[in-house]
């Protein structure tokens, strides 16, 4: 396998380049030939610099989520429980879930219409990593943690303004 950080050829099958000791395990034998295969296998999610995530705790009331994420001019929250991210509510949460149930949003709990346990990702994550789960998933929105705290958020516009500033 041919290391994409260096050139080096290694023997098919390592895990580590023997020249500059880059990781390989991580690409399965898929080396990149574009810039844009480069960028979206080897930059990591802090390259988007992620935004600070709304958070509200997990009894506050869907009402108040919806507030903050029109004050952050965001279409999620993410919800936590003692520091620890619990979950998280997306404006087609409360869309489809709940506008036209009848519900008072002030009486309604996040708990009860969040996303429980999302996926979540690390800062030093790949973009293609990123882009998969978002895929896969179908998610807008992935939290980025750090020893299970929440500290940003990305979004599928986010990845899209990062590539589109690499490739005008």
């Amino acid at each position: 396998m041919i290391c994409p950080s260096c050139g080096y050829k290694n023997i098919p099958g390592s895990d580590e380049c023997e020249s500059c000791h880059e990781d390989l395990a991580s690409l399965d034998g898929v080396v990149p030939k574009t810039k844009m295969e480069k960028v979206l296998m080897e930059d990591p999610i802090s390259r988007l610099q992620p935004r600070a995530p709304a958070m509200v705790r997990k009894g506050a009331s869907v009402l108040e989520a919806v507030q903050k994420m029109n004050a952050g001019k965001m279409g999620c929250v993410l919800v936590t429980d003692n520091g620890e991210l619990a979950g998280i509510l997306t404006e087609r949460d409360v869309v489809f879930k709940l506008l036209d149930s009848g519900k008072d949003l002030s009486k309604v709990t996040v708990e009860k219409v969040m996303t429980v346990d999302p996926v979540s990702l690390s800062e030093e994550d790949t973009l293609a990593y990123a882009v998969n789960k978002m895929s896969v998933g179908g998610y807008r929105h992935i939290p980025i943690t750090r020893d299970g705290k929440p500290v940003g958020i990305i979004s599928v516009r986010d990845v899209l303004r990062y590539l589109s500033k690499l490739f005008p």
